[in-house]
């Protein structure tokens, strides 16, 4: 994947740039997101439900905006909004109901 983040350290001359590592379905339930990898994690926002989590690794590539900028690729879009559609809908089954907000989501037999 081709996705680029830009991480500007004020202290030093030095630019990180970051890549996207991976993007994942991570459940959070609890208070805790359950990861496969770092076990739980103390979540600061309260709620249940599934995300869409995009993982980054450092990228020598240099770059003089000064300040940060991600260049999706078309695929990584494409990934990051397939697993949106399915966090929808494994959350609306943790649940048994849809929601509102900034990506409302019902069922048709919600009001049936």
């Amino acid at each position: 994947m081709r996705g680029y983040f830009l991480n500007l350290e004020r202290k030093s001359r030095s630019v990180h740039h970051l890549r996207v590592k991976r993007i994942d379905i991570i459940k959070r339930q609890g208070g805790f997101f359950h990861t496969d990898f770092n076990g739980k994690v103390k979540a600061f926002k309260h709620g249940e439900g599934y995300g869409v989590f995009v993982f980054f690794e450092d990228s020598p590539i240099d770059s003089d905006f000064g300040e940060l900028v991600w260049t999706p690729s078309a695929e990584e879009l494409r990934r990051m909004a397939d697993l949106m559609d399915k966090t929808d809908h494994l959350t609306f089954e943790m649940l048994g109901h849809g929601w509102e907000g900034k990506r409302p989501y019902h069922k048709l037999q919600e009001f049936m």
